[in-house]
């Protein structure tokens, strides 16, 4: 790939990591119901989905999967669910009695390996939308007798701009006066969090049924 083709490539990737999304709403929640750190794990685990997602495609396994038609429809349809669960769970967080948060940037982070990060994880992979961005994008980009190092270089660019992406808006949200706003209205977020995530998941739904019945 020439060097402008790479610096399109970056560029697309940095408007689809700041682009709204499931993702960034469930990050976003971690950070203002479990503090800074967790929002941080989540945002490296979510890198690390997209670097997956983004080598599994450039390698071609997207081919596989429209070759293999019924493994493509399974995986959208785990991706609705996921999506579906994470809403009702943050909807119920919303109704929980808890206090509000002391401070964002000193709550004390989950185990690396705990619910933020596989949040962060599965979010990414199960992201129906993920998919089809990344079988747009590299469709763009991909040519017979690419290498696996190209491939592999894809994949990290798609991966690390993800995660510092990621980790900035969680910094940004952390700071003083948005804390206050995050916990002035802590629940009212959450819920509109786990509600858009809802309709989302619901909406896929029906586009999947029509598709597909």
């Amino acid at each position: 790939m020439l060097l402008n083709e790479w610096a399109s490539l970056a560029i697309i990737c940095i408007l689809g990591a700041f682009s709204p999304g499931p993702s960034l709403m469930v990050i976003l929640s971690l950070t203002a119901s479990d503090g800074r750190k967790s929002g941080y794990i989540a945002s490296i685990g979510h890198g690390i989905g997209i670097f997956v997602y983004a080598l599994l495609s450039a390698t071609g396994l997207a081919i596989a999967l429209n070759t293999y038609r019924q493994l493509f429809i399974a995986i959208q349809i785990l991706g609705v669910i996921f999506l579906f669960f994470l809403g009702t769970r943050i909807i119920r967080s919303s109704f929980s009695t808890s206090t509000k948060v002391d401070n964002v940037s000193q709550k004390p982070a989950r185990n690396f390996f705990s619910n933020a990060f596989l949040d962060g994880f599965l979010i990414a992979m199960l992201n129906p939308k993920i998919g089809v961005f990344f079988l747009s994008l590299f469709s763009q980009f991909l040519v017979v007798g690419q290498t696996f190092a190209t491939h592999l270089g894809m994949a990290t660019l798609a991966g690390v701009i993800d995660t510092f992406a990621y980790l900035m808006m969680v910094s940004l949200v952390s700071t003083s006066i948005m804390f206050k706003f995050f916990n002035t209205y802590k629940k009212s977020i959450e819920f509109s969090f786990g509600f858009i995530l809802l309709v989302l998941s619901i909406s896929l739904c029906f586009k999947l049924s029509i598709e597909y019945l």
